[in-house]
């Protein structure tokens, strides 16, 4: 019987679920039940060449203009709200992200936004309100939470290189998972020592990209996964990238799963200098009168 993309991410949280995914815990994880074995191990630099070989082939800007989002979101108040939504993305890495989208009939219900110092999103549910943060401060404890969070769906997405050099991160480590290669990044956790700050599980067969990415809080919980799936190429002879992404935002209960019907390559000199600028003034949406800095006391502490 076929499933639903909705269906299939709930089986896959489901599994991710277990005991092996507790606060701390540096096990490896093992993904959707329906994966096959694949191949051998890979070694280390096999797999980084791979993933940076590809990455290095989407050198323009990317969009979508037919993208379709099921998300299930809780807001203020614990309710749950379901979409259906289609839309439209754009994306210029390393942190550039626009993502617009409205049920087939009626307003634009969410928007969510990357450039490379802030982030951004606004849900239609969410009493009117934006909620936006600063990259640099990504992950610190003064810094709040959001339901759907751009910044950490740049990796979700796929559409970029492992990490490197980020402050205070080391890696990455392999480790053999049952049927990836597992990669991990670490941090300084204070008195408990190194902690794994995100994991990318590695396909073990064509094309040999990551299928899973996992990060972590300073404490060690989960904070999102994603199961990345349908690698095709974003144009001809251009890189591949997945074309159904399933995210999961466990500690505020959220559930995004998207579609892509196809990517295509954009000329830089076609965006608008405002695509990637947060919304302000006369640019914000319909009926947003609230906006939040989730890390207002991070820079607080830093003046």
């Amino acid at each position: 019987m076929n499933q639903s993309p909705m269906c299939r991410i709930v089986l896959w949280v489901a599994t991710l679920s277990a005991p092996l995914l507790g606060a701390g815990c540096n096990k490896p994880l093992w993904g959707p039940k329906t994966e096959t074995a694949g191949g051998k191990p890979r070694s280390l630099e096999q797999i980084k060449h791979t993933i940076s070989e590809n990455a290095s082939r989407l050198d323009r800007p990317a969009g979508a203009t037919s993208i379709s989002v099921t998300a299930r979101i809780r807001d203020e108040k614990t309710r749950e709200h379901v979409f259906n939504l289609e839309g439209t993305l754009v994306f210029d890495k390393p942190r550039n992200l626009r993502m617009d989208l409205r049920p087939s009939i009626g307003e634009q219900a969410i928007g969510i936004g990357s450039n490379n110092d802030e982030y951004w999103v606004w849900i239609d549910p969410e009493m009117h309100k934006m909620r936006w943060g600063k990259h640099r401060h990504a992950g610190r404890s003064c810094a709040g939470r959001m339901t759907i969070r751009a910044d950490q769906m740049l990796a979700a997405l796929g559409l970029g290189d492992l990490p490197q050099g980020e402050a205070g991160i080391t890696g990455p480590a392999l480790k053999a998972g049952k049927h990836h290669d597992i990669l991990t990044y670490s941090r300084q956790g204070g008195q408990k020592g190194q902690l794994i700050d995100r994991e990318y599980w590695v396909a073990r067969d064509e094309p040999f990209l990551i299928r899973v990415v996992v990060l972590r809080d300073a404490s060690g919980r989960r904070m999102m996964s994603a199961l990345l799936d349908d690698y095709k190429p974003m144009w001809p002879d251009g890189p591949l990238a997945p074309h159904t992404v399933s995210i999961d935002w466990p500690l505020d209960q959220t559930r995004f799963t998207m579609q892509v019907s196809a990517f295509k390559s954009i000329d830089r000199s076609q965006i608008r200098p405002t695509t990637f600028e947060r919304p302000q003034g006369n640019r914000l949406p319909k009926g947003v009168n609230d906006i939040v800095q989730i890390d207002a006391d991070c820079d607080n502490a830093s003046n």
